[in-house]
């Protein structure tokens, strides 16, 4: 077989820590960089069309973790340098680089893939080579100028047998994706198999001739390929030969030149309709209308049609697209002749008979009449709409398509399809109905799996989609770690279908009410005891100097105590410097330089919404600043209040002195809140920060921190600025959020 090859692509990943990156891109021995250089390599007999040159061609990347997880992308592999590279912990990952839109069936729309593993190392350059080919095939035709002689209609549809059917016509419809001329190719995503339909109309086409239900003038013939690979084009052309007449029928040769096989076959096309192929149904199974067949759920009426093919069978199959079927044991393509016995009787199990006359056990070439029973089958189906084509060939190349199109309808007004979950105090519910109309008082019930009454979520809460024919809801209120049932109720029904989900658990974290202090030597320490070190603060490297930033506050308090942070001034010999009072979970390492190092975080593996308090700011004029933020000398303090979750195999470590902090915008950070103010406060305010979240991924650390100076970390800030932070706790349940609060959590991605 000679394969025609599209664009080969070669890209080359350098993979390490790049000596020009940013300064304020931030090195860390964990963390390495990749960047993207293009080598393209064109080969010789590329023919596939295509409106762009390999130079031009753009790619999108993506990176992918050891668990499948996107951790970050380009949408232009040209936009990866080395002042902009991709920055990534070590570890194994898989990248992916992409050109176009892998559709299952399109005109003219290559698609080129490639990936390749590979690893991060630190303090290490790494390069691998990445190869991206044409990852569909390609198919088209060729119909000489003198076919328009001899037909009105002359067009091949090809199927991959998953999907839409592309139809290559001398006459396209306006308008319709699924038909294109000549000069158009057609694209498939691999499935094995690709079966092409040939149709064509004479200029003598009569309509009235009617046999076996088919038109005079009209012929049709068939095959299909199998082994069908990426990166193979496969080319049809059709040529006209002499013609003859015969029993009043016209005769003409087709020479099929397949430029994959390198042959030509000759057909005859014999345009007398007699003895074609064709199908009959029992009379209960009546199929004549058109329509779709509506079969209630569990029905046992009888469901078989016979399949006539008077000069012998050569080939009956099945095709259709449903993941239900697919279940059931019907697969998504079958042939019926000549299959193994073990298929037929798999085939049987799923309630899909087949039997030929006077013939019992695998069904083969050459028999007039094979009958298919579907009764059990369909009678085993959920709700849903299916289609089911059943292609039937004779030993001449006739064939004919029967299209048994049915929905299965539900027997109640409607019925839960799912509950999507994943959060501690809200999950959300779906189910369908089944007429145009929504049924009165359409809604759900819920309960917990281990009560026995029912609650009903009030009907103006639900969203009715009768488009689709669903509707959801979100269920608010409900408790954490806990299993639940719902299920679907209309005003008429209530004992229907019911489905269990359960939701996700609501952690918290040690000390969030500020209450718990004690002493390590003169330093505060804000947790009940050494056992149980959740919180720190700069505490433990300015204690030796004389200087406590952070102290337990028992005056100014919402309740019990509270955390006193207050900016300071220190002096390590002749060296001042500012010391920001903090607070934040993890802990503090050592004294570096004139700075410290500390480690964030701690292990958190739950998902709340936001962040919610009670604060107090006192803030000064910024009398100290240093690089970057000279600039805000003169201005008023900021303080500054955070929560961020992460998918972090360890703490972070933070320098101070060699300005080494978190990059929030680190594909690590599954959802962070923040809050800085300047307004200087009477008493205690409310407040509650959002944490927008990026994606779905579950946290394996959380990060609280609060500074009385924003830039303090900067050694920015005012001396005297003091912020009283109490009560902190965080919110899971959507119901406790506003519309705006609520909308900004989920304003990068949908919850469910």
């Amino acid at each position: 077989m000679k394969k025609i090859y599209s664009h080969i692509m070669m890209i080359v990943l350098s993979v390490g820590i790049l000596s020009s990156c940013n300064e304020e891109m931030i090195q860390n021995e964990s963390y390495g960089f990749l960047g993207i250089r293009m080598d393209n390599d064109l080969s010789e007999d590329i023919i596939v069309k295509s409106d762009v040159t390999a130079d031009e061609l753009v790619f999108a990347v993506g990176v992918y973790n050891a668990s499948g997880q996107l951790v970050a992308e380009r949408d232009d592999h040209n936009s990866v340098t080395t002042d902009n590279p991709i920055r990534l912990q070590i570890g194994n990952y898989n990248v992916v680089a992409s050109n176009g839109t892998n559709l299952n069936a399109a005109f003219d729309n290559p698609y080129y893939e490639g990936s390749r593993n590979v690893r991060i190392y630190a303090d290490k350059v790494n390069t691998v080579e990445l190869t991206c080919t044409l990852a569909n095939t390609a198919f088209s035709v060729d119909f000489p100028a003198e076919f328009a002689e001899h037909f009105d209609v002359y067009e091949v549809a090809v199927t991959n047998g998953v999907g839409d059917k592309l139809v290559l016509s001398n006459d396209p419809e306006d308008g319709n994706a699924l038909e294109a001329g000549f000069d158009s190719k057609a694209y498939f995503d691999v499935t094995g198999t690709l079966t092409w339909e040939l149709y064509l109309q004479n200029k003598d086409y009569d309509p009235s001739f009617d046999s076996h239900g088919h038109e005079g003038g009209i012929y049709r013939a068939t095959a299909t390929y199998t082994d069908v690979k990426a990166r193979e084009h496969y080319h049809l052309t059709f040529e006209l030969g002499e013609g003859e007449a015969s029993d009043g029928a016209f005769i003409v040769k087709v020479i099929l030149d397949s430029s994959m096989e390198e042959s030509s076959h000759e057909l005859v096309l014999d345009f007398d309709n007699r003895n074609l192929p064709s199908y009959a149904t029992n009379a209960e199974f009546d199929v004549t209308s058109g329509e779709a067949l509506t079969v209630p759920i569990g029905n046992t009426v009888t469901k078989q049609f016979a399949v006539k093919t008077p000069v012998g069978v050569k080939s009956l199959r099945a095709a259709h697209s449903s993941e239900s079927l697919v279940q059931a044991g019907f697969p998504a393509y079958v042939e019926f002749i000549g299959a193994s016995s073990e298929l037929i009787q798999s085939l049987s199990d799923a309630g899909v008979v087949i039997s030929q006359a006077s013939r019992a056990g695998v069904p083969v070439q050459g028999a007039v009449e094979t009958t298919i029973d579907l009764t059990r089958l369909v009678a085993s189906l959920p709700v849903g709409n299916y289609s089911i084509e059943f292609t039937a060939v004779d030993l001449k190349g006739h064939f004919d398509v029967f299209e048994f199109v049915f929905e299965i309808i539900s027997d109640v007004d409607a019925e839960a399809v799912a509950a999507y979950t994943g959060w501690a105090a809200f999950a959300k519910l779906e189910g369908r109905f089944f007429a145009a109309d929504a049924p009165d008082g359409l809604t759900f019930q819920y309960r917990k799996a281990t009560a026995d009454e029912w609650t009903e979520l009030d009907p103006s809460h639900v969203d009715i989609n009768t488009a689709t024919l669903r509707y959801s809801a979100v269920l608010t209120g409900l408790e954490p770690s806990t299993s639940y049932v719902f299920r679907a109720v209309s005003a008429e029904d209530k004992e229907t279908k019911e489905i269990s989900f359960s939701t996700s658990s609501a952690a918290t974290i040690h000390n969030l009410s500020f209450d718990y202090w004690y002493k390590s030597g003169d330093a505060w320490m804000p947790n009940q005891n050494s056992d149980n070190y959740v919180w720190d603060t700069a505490n433990p490297g300015t204690a030796s100097l004389g200087y406590i930033p952070t102290t337990p506050e028992e005056t100014t308090v919402v309740k019990g105590k509270a955390a006193r942070l207050e900016t300071q001034l220190a002096q390590v010999m002749f060296v001042k410097k500012l010391a920001a009072g903090n607070i934040y979970t993890g802990q503090f390492v050592k004294v570096a330089g004139v700075g410290a190092e500390l480690d964030w975080g701690i292990p958190f593996s739950s998902r709340p919404l936001a962040l919610r308090g009670y604060m107090k700011y006192a803030p000064k004029t910024i009398d100290y600043a240093e690089s970057p933020h000279t600039d805000k000398k003169g201005k008023t303090d900021f303080c500054q209040i955070q929560m961020f979750l992460t998918d972090w195999t360890g703490t972070f470590r933070i320098s101070t002195s060699s300005k080494q902090f978190v990059d929030y915008t680190s594909s690590s950070i599954i959802a962070r809140g923040e809050m800085h103010t300047d307004a200087t406060h009477n008493g205690y305010v409310k407040f509650t920060i959002p944490l927008v979240y990026r994606d779905n991924r579950t946290p394996a650390y959380a990060v609280i921190s609060a500074a009385a100076s924003m830039y303090g970390d900067y050694f920015t800030g005012a001396v005297g600025s003091v912020l009283l932070l109490d009560e902190f706790e965080l919110v899971y349940d959507p119901a406790e959020l506003t519309e705006e609060e609520y909308n900004a959590v989920f304003s990068q991605i949908n919850p469910f």
